[in-house]
């Protein structure tokens, strides 16, 4: 009987993920604060200065802005998910780690939420598995919006 890795243990082989592919789930969570400041509610996204404008898009400006805010909320949502499905305990953590772009030693102890309940080799594991599962989703809303 083979003896199953400790999430430790596991390497980006383990979970099928390239060099390349990490770099880009990486930069999707540091721009996390950024759609967060992004989403924008109300008429502010149109200007009413009475000058008639050239458009390439039919949609008008507020009906753009509601599309981005519900890509920017998704996304959000996809990244706070991964945390959770990673571990409950610590997601609070992965989430202020993989956003901020923050090492163990800048999480380990949080003001909110105290010290961090695991040692560094398992948070950097778990938080491999969390790359693992924003993968997942991302591939899983890719196939949602093609189909």
């Amino acid at each position: 009987m083979k003896k199953q890795k400790r999430l430790r243990d596991m390497t980006w082989d383990d979970y099928g993920i390239s060099k390349n592919r990490y770099k880009e789930l990486k930069a999707f969570c540091l721009q996390y604060d950024e759609k967060k400041e992004k989403i924008q509610y109300g008429m502010n996204a149109s200007v009413q200065d009475g000058m008639p404008k050239g458009r390439l898009s039919t949609k008008s400006p507020v009906e753009q802005q509601a599309i981005d805010n519900i890509t920017y909320s998704k996304d959000i949502r996809m990244i706070e998910e991964a945390a959770v499905r990673a571990n409950s305990e610590i997601w609070r953590y992965i989430l202020r780690s993989v956003t901020e772009g923050l090492p163990y030693e800048f999480v380990e102890y949080d003001e909110e939420l105290g010290k961090i309940p695991m040692c560094r080799a398992d948070f950097y594991g778990t938080r491999k598995l969390f790359y693992k599962i924003l993968d997942e989703l991302k591939l899983e809303h890719k196939l949602n919006v093609i189909l």
